[in-house]
Formats: structure tokens, C-alpha cells, sequence
């Protein structure tokens, strides 16, 4: 028998899918932990390449043309997405990279007002 065919561990992985989701944006936070910690020239590199490519994105996700892209829902809880948020800032701050933390305080805002756009509203009661 394997451990991964148990019931109980199956269980366990049912509600935690939606990490697989998020295996980059989790790899960016390690690489910044990385970068704030021991100043690695590679990490600076992927950081100051991908801050600006993922501004971009959001940029493009709140603009007019993205409505004619057709986009998957994510199943990956907002909340995950705000630590990640808060905690690339915190440690870019920490590494003193003052415009890939102001990229990633704008990255945070713009995912912020797209979720806020997503929402259903509710309907006034008249």
C-alpha cells in the first residue's frame, strides 16, 4: 500500500490543490528571500526582470483589451496572494531594492482593485 493512496492523506491534499497553482509565485518569494538575505547577483537579476514583466500583467489584466482574453479562474485563495504580496515588499525593503519593493507594493495595489472588479456586486436594496 501506498502512503498517497491512504484516504486520510488524500484528504488531507484534497483542499491544498490550488498550491500547485501558485509554484511560481511562491519561487519569486523564495528567490527575494534569497536576494534580501544574501545579496546573490542572480536573484537581483530575476527579480529586476520579472518585477517589471508581472506589472505589466496586471496592468494589461485591468485594462479594456483584457476583457477580449479569456482567463482561467484561479483557485488559489486571495489571501495566499497577499502574504506573498506582503512579504516580497518586506523583504525587498529589507534589502534596500526601493524600486523592485515600490513595482511590488503597485503589483499588490493592482491585484488588489482587479479582485475588487471581479467581486459580484451587490445589488442595493430599494
Amino acid at each position: 500500500m501506498w502512503i498517497f493512496d491512504l484516504p486520510l492523506y488524500s484528504d488531507c491534499l484534497a483542499g491544498m490543490n490550488w498550491i500547485k497553482n501558485a509554484i511560481i509565485d511562491i519561487a519569486v518569494t523564495i528567490v527575494i528571500g534569497v536576494y534580501a538575505f544574501t545579496g546573490a547577483t542572480w536573484g537581483w537579476w530575476i527579480i529586476a526582470i520579472y518585477t517589471p514583466l508581472m506589472l505589466l500583467l496586471k496592468v494589461f489584466g485591468l485594462s479594456s483589451a483584457a476583457t477580449a482574453v479569456q482567463q482561467k479562474a484561479s483557485d488559489v485563495p486571495a489571501w495566499f496572494y497577499h502574504l506573498l504580496y506582503a512579504a516580497n515588499l518586506v523583504l525587498l525593503l529589507r534589502a534596500e531594492f526601493y524600486w523592485a519593493a515600490a513595482g511590488w507594493a503597485a503589483i499588490w495595489i493592482l491585484s488588489v482593485v482587479a479582485e475588487a472588479r471581479r467581486r459580484p456586486k451587490a445589488r442595493k436594496a430599494s
